[in-house]
């Protein structure tokens, strides 16, 4: 606070020195003209700093961004644009209007806003001005390992991440938007009781990886306040980290790919990976439902797998043999028809 104050002082005084020296501005009725050019020369010296430091604290506030290195140099380049600018209308002003306090004070307002603007603008560019291909460099691996993964809401919400991630088949880096953080803390603070179970179960599992060793996570504030939508923040931050977004949203998953954004679908993984079952293999299912269809039973593999069995009602509430008749795969995931071992289907009346 105080170094601001005496940054202020010091450019208030040279703006007053500067002003008295050239007699920029004429003499007010109230003052004289030494009084008057000490008095608005102080006050556009005060302006000035008081514009620098805004700059300067939105400059330190920048650098803890993940992106800044870009924006900097955003920055910079588009900075040099504007002083270039500013010269052109210093140069175009000196031939337009002979020299005088008046045409020099517009000289050196038009260079400063030039200056300023082109670093403003600069540092709000949410790419780098030299990288036109981001798109092509989404999900490619970086040289010195496995490209990083990102995670969205539903992913966390779902809860298996934390065991996808305990078995060690996913490497690399693991980042958590700031943006997703706040979206989780929105659905646990609903008002609709399931959406608020739902939220803290993922508020929960990110925590429970917060604090494992073995994985390595980090959150990240690289945000796009241009954007509103959670998804299309999450494909932006996945095209400029070249990440891939691990997710179980079928919409996003969709959209991702149109984006070029590799996706790794965590219901498709687990489709992936269930057993593979062949008409005439013998399993073990537990009935625990009516079907659809007249004489139909329902039951579940440990996996998840739906199971109908025909002529399975009668034992509802038994756990059977059954010979697998069919598969038959769907966007929800595979479905197992089979009969009990040593029967044949029958209608009951």
């Amino acid at each position: 606070m105080l170094s601001s104050l005496l940054f202020l002082s010091f450019i208030a005084f040279a703006g007053a020195a500067l002003s008295v020296s050239y007699e920029l501005f004429p003499s007010l009725a109230f003052a004289s003209t030494f009084g008057s050019n000490a008095l608005l020369g102080a006050a556009a010296g005060g302006i000035v700093a008081a514009g620098l430091l805004y700059v300067w604290r939105r400059l330190l506030g920048g650098l803890e961004r993940d992106d800044a290195a870009h924006r900097l140099l955003n920055s910079l380049t588009l900075g040099l644009a504007g002083i270039v600018l500013g010269f052109v209308w210093v140069y175009a002003l000196g031939l337009a209007f002979p020299s005088s306090p008046g045409s020099r004070i517009g000289q050196g307002v038009g260079l400063a806003l030039c200056t300023v603007a082109g670093l403003r603008i600069g540092f709000r560019m949410e790419r780098s001005i030299f990288n036109f291909s981001s798109s092509a460099r989404a999900g490619r691996a970086p040289r010195n390992g496995a490209p990083k993964k990102i995670l969205d809401t539903s992913i966390i919400i779902d809860g298996r991440i934390g065991n996808l991630l305990a078995t060690g088949f996913v490497e690399g880096e693991i980042l958590v938007p700031e943006f997703v953080l706040a979206e989780l803390q929105n659905i646990a603070d609903s008002s609709n009781s399931l959406r608020r179970r739902k939220g803290r179960r993922g508020l929960d599992v990110l925590n429970q990886l917060m604090q494992d060793d073995g994985v390595s996570i980090r959150v990240t504030n690289r945000d796009y306040p241009t954007i509103r939508e959670v998804d299309r923040k999450l494909i932006h931050l996945a095209k400029d980290e070249s990440a891939v977004l691990i997710t179980t949203d079928y919409n996003l998953n969709r959209v991702a790919q149109v984006e070029g954004v590799s996706i790794l679908n965590v219901n498709e993984l687990s489709n992936a990976v269930k057993p593979r079952y062949i008409p005439g293999e013998g399993i073990s299912v537990e009935i625990i439902d009516r079907g659809e269809e007249i004489n139909q039973g329902i039951g579940y593999l440990d996996d998840g797998t739906m199971v109908v069995v025909e002529n399975g009602r009668r034992h509802i509430g038994r756990t059977i043999k059954a010979v697998v008749k069919s598969t038959l795969q769907t966007d929800a995931g595979r479905m197992l028809f089979v009969e009990p071992a040593g029967e044949h289907a029958r209608w009951e009346r």
